[in-house]
């Protein structure tokens, strides 16, 4: 009864996040109830977020497409300029923002050249992996749709995971090796989700679920970028399959939150 509720209240939830419109006869708020959120556990909750996800996803993307093909002349001549300020700054600081596409390698220099591989955003945010060595690499990033289990305790708030691989090293020996998450703040589904709280978390083979542990790196949270971010430590290689997770009882407060909003919308436009 529980996971029903859960598919029910995932429906729901589309009442206060402006998304399509329901099918014929609407929603009925008489299944939205508050309290069952919080008999749900782990598992249920990051069913939920990753509905809310999808449902955020399809919105935005109907709600840009027109705007997208407005400033599409005007981003032309913006970006042009761009690259030219762009190219000055990066020479200056030794660094450069390299767009990258997921399952496509990726050649990186050497020279200790610190490089931020970005890759295409999901409905909350984007994945990048830092990299800077000596020598050059090659690097491959793959997005696991369907990833193991979340850690104990945790929910994974990016439905997706991804698989590092580098060709030439493994991930040792490396200057720097970060594994970053920037948030879209913006998004419908990240509304009123704590994301200062965010993880990182690398899957474990042994056990067939992602760990959280102190010994992987430095995690720091950076407000002007909303960005999660972790500095592997020296003996922590980035070959593996991370994934971005929030405490399951924070995502549980941010949901309540969202059927709140949801159910007042809905009733005020009956």
């Amino acid at each position: 009864m529980r996971l029903q509720s859960a598919l029910i209240l995932s429906v729901g939830l589309g009442v206060g996040l402006a998304l399509p419109a329901p099918a014929q006869g609407g929603i009925q708020l008489a299944g939205l109830d508050l309290n069952s959120l919080q008999g749900l556990n782990v598992a249920e909750i990051s069913t939920l977020l990753r509905s809310l996800a999808g449902n955020a996803a399809v919105a935005e993307a109907e709600q840009n497409a027109g705007v997208e093909q407005q400033n599409a002349k005007a981003k032309e001549g913006e970006a042009a300029a761009g690259e030219e300020v762009a190219e000055g700054e990066e020479g200056a600081e030794n660094e450069v923002d390299v767009q990258a596409i997921f399952d496509t390698p990726v050649e990186v220099q050497g020279g200790d050249l610190k490089q931020d591989l970005q890759f295409p955003p999901s409905a909350i945010g984007s994945f990048e992996y830092e990299f800077q060595a000596t020598t050059a690499d090659t690097v491959t990033v793959t997005e696991n749709k369907t990833p193991a289990s979340a850690p104990s305790g945790f929910v994974a708030i990016e439905p997706s995971s991804f698989k590092v691989s580098l060709a030439q090293s493994k991930g040792a020996g490396l200057t720097l090796s970060k594994i970053d998450y920037i948030f879209d703040t913006a998004s419908a589904a990240l509304a009123g989700m704590d994301i200062t709280q965010a993880k990182v978390g690398r899957l474990c083979a042994d056990v067939g679920a992602f760990v959280i542990e102190e010994t992987l790196g430095e995690l720091e949270f950076e407000a002007e970028e909303n960005e999660v971010t972790l500095n592997l430590n020296k003996n922590v290689t980035a070959e593996g399959e991370w994934g971005i997770f929030l405490p399951a009882a924070a995502a549980a407060t941010a949901l309540m939150e969202q059927m709140r909003a949801g159910a007042g919308n809905a009733t005020a436009k009956q």
